[in-house]
């Protein structure tokens, strides 16, 4: 079985009713700090209890807002139960639509009627709580193991009554098999309780112990004891009467779970990786029963590579067929982030989630396996983004920060992530963000910026072949994928298929003023700072390429003979963008009303629009 939905109500941030779903195998919660993730994952611990048998007490600050006049409510409900725990859970279970369902309720109420006011937990099952809760022997089985944030994971796996390694070696099927211990017997292949009854023999009767007996017996009876007083000592070891489970864990918890490495001592992200793989055997139980994991921030420690590692190696064994184990991880980390399936993603917004999965936006099947293969870490960190800008190529995405910057918009301080779809497939990342539910949008606003990519018709001949200089010179359609202002017959409905691709909900299309971003910049107004830039990267005298450009009469005439050096690839887009970007700097600092004066106002939307957030 696993959980498919959890529904949080009063719970610290989620004040209001809530409801996340969740696949089998690997689901992944993604978002900004502050954003529920954590609470989300307590709240499971709570009603669930870890396998590390740590209390979970209810604090005045787990009411949302403190407010304990109302209750906390926390539904987990479980699906796709197998035949054992069907008979597990068969008094507690809900059938509907033909399936059964495991639905626990917790509630925590807060009674001012007794003294001291405290909180009482009651566990109810069904859609209406009026189901009997599972015994504490059923509930047992629904335990999550908890791996925290930052945690010591090297001292969890150190000896010590009751370590975690030793919970965790104790669960290992058949682990007291072996031959009994019998005095003056063979004492190869001994059980643990052996081996426990075994040391405990050894230490009774050796020879130092002994004298240390006899010694004391000596003093007693020399020095102490009156003549006739017949009492003597023994040392023995306590415990040997011990049941078997306690002999075993006495044993278990004396071992250490340590690393050799050839590196010498290994560091905090080694122990994280250590801890996990002893976690992962606990819950890798190909058996009739299900397990859950409960991961946060996974990443903490350990670099990238192992992070990929890590990640695929969780993805690939949940989805066996025969590990019934489900895992709910947190993360703040795009590079792990990049190779989840989009699918097991949950974006978490502002106390709200956001599945991925299908049917919860506005992807195609294709759309996924397009975006999983292409989506790396630095298109992910827009999962945790405040704002979203999309482009299409490398000169927006270098040009575009600074620009935002010294409009004051600066995307780092608002949160804003910038996504280069280099050219294509810009439409399949702004369906991430649409949803199939209307009434629930993610309230992240996102812009798609492309050019409109209509040259002007004295473009071909600046631009392309100085023989084209009316439509009747131009080749034919099929055999250029250019096209010029008087070639479209119905603009708007030119503009409104560009505009169909990706425009939707919280997301918006920008589309360029005129024809694309180099010819924007130009006709606007930068036109004599665009000279500067290209008169260095081409080693060309300034003034020449000045006299050129004021023989041009028209804006459309210049603009065109400034993107002429691009179309003709005498210089680099992406070289011109990094050198622009330093000239405006140096040129427009402080200077925000002259700078945005000669802006194209597509570029200036789109960037006020991430940058603002939504009401």
């Amino acid at each position: 079985m696993h959980i498919c939905t959890v529904i949080i109500n009063n719970f610290r941030c989620y004040e209001n009713k809530t409801i996340f779903t969740f696949k089998k195998g690997l689901n992944v919660l993604v978002g900004e700090n502050d954003s529920g993730k954590s609470a989300l994952i307590d709240s499971i611990k709570y009603v669930l209890g870890t396998t590390d048998q740590n209390w979970q007490r209810v604090n005045i600050s787990d009411y949302s807002n403190e407010d304990t006049s109302k209750p906390i409510n926390i539904t987990i409900i479980f699906s796709d139960l197998t035949l054992d725990e069907k008979a597990t859970f068969m008094e507690c279970l809900t059938l509907k639509k033909g399936k059964y369902y495991l639905i626990l309720n917790w509630e925590a109420k807060y009674l001012t009627t007794i003294m001291p006011n405290r909180t009482v937990i009651n566990l109810s099952c069904g859609l209406k709580k009026d189901i009997t809760a599972p015994s504490s022997e059923a509930r047992e089985t629904l335990r999550t193991t908890y791996l925290r944030p930052l945690r010591d994971a090297a001292a969890q796996m150190k000896a010590g009554r009751n370590s975690r390694l030793s919970q965790i070696v104790s669960s290992i099927p058949n682990l007291n098999d072996g031959k009994p211990y019998v005095p003056g017997k063979d004492i190869s292949n001994l059980s643990l309780s052996a081996i426990f009854d075994l040391s405990n023999d050894l230490l009774k009767n050796n020879n130092k112990i002994k004298e240390v007996n006899d010694s004391i017996n000596n003093i007693m009876t020399g020095q102490m004891l009156l003549s006739n007083e017949n009492i003597q000592t023994d040392i023995s070891v306590s415990n040997t009467d011990a049941i078997e489970n306690k002999k075993i864990n006495n044993l278990l918890e004396k071992l250490d779970l340590t690393v050799i490495s050839n590196k010498g001592n290994i560091g905090l992200g080694t122990s994280n990786l250590m801890s996990m793989a002893c976690e992962l055997l606990l819950n890798n139980k190909n058996n009739n029963y299900s397990s859950f994991m409960l991961i946060e921030e996974p990443e903490a420690h350990i670099h990238a590579q192992r992070q990929l590692k890590l990640i695929k190696s969780i993805q690939e064994q949940c989805n066996k067929s025969d590990v019934n184990t489900q895992v709910i991880m947190t993360t703040h980390s795009p590079l792990l982030s990049s190779v989840v399936h989009l699918k097991n993603i949950t974006i978490v917004n502002n106390k709200q989630p956001y599945s991925l999965s299908p049917n919860n936006t506005k992807l195609e099947d294709n759309d996924y396996k397009y975006l999983e293969k292409y989506l790396d870490a630095t298109k992910a960190n827009m999962f945790f983004a405040r704002g979203v800008i999309i482009v299409e190529g490398p000169a927006e995405a270098l040009l575009f920060p600074t620009i935002a910057e010294l409009l004051g918009y600066d995307f780092t301080n608002n949160g804003v992530s910038l996504v280069d779809v280099r050219g294509i497939g810009l439409s399949r990342y702004a369906r991430i963000f649409q949803r199939t539910d209307e009434e629930n949008l993610l309230n992240v606003p996102v812009a798609c910026v492309t050019d409109r990519d209509i040259m002007p018709d004295c473009a071909p001949k600046i631009c392309i072949n100085k023989d084209y200089s009316t439509l009747d010179t131009f080749p034919s359609k099929s055999k250029r994928r250019w096209k010029v202002e008087s070639e479209i017959d119905d603009i708007d409905s030119y503009m409104d298929g560009i505009l169909s691709r990706a425009d939707g909900q919280n997301v918006k299309t920008f589309i360029s003023d005129y024809w694309t971003l180099e010819y924007d910049l130009a006709y606007s107004g930068l036109a004599e700072d665009m000279i500067i830039v290209i008169e260095n990267l081409l080693g060309k005298n300034v003034n020449a390429i000045k006299s050129e450009y004021d023989k041009y009469t028209t804006p459309e005439e210049k603009a065109s003979y400034i993107y002429s050096f691009f179309r003709r690839n005498l210089i680099s887009k992406a070289d011109f963008a990094q050198s622009f970007s330093v000239h405006l700097e140096e040129k427009y600092d402080k200077c925000i009303e002259t700078f945005k004066s000669k802006l194209p106002n597509y570029i200036v939307d789109a960037i006020k629009y991430v940058s603002t957030p939504i009401q």
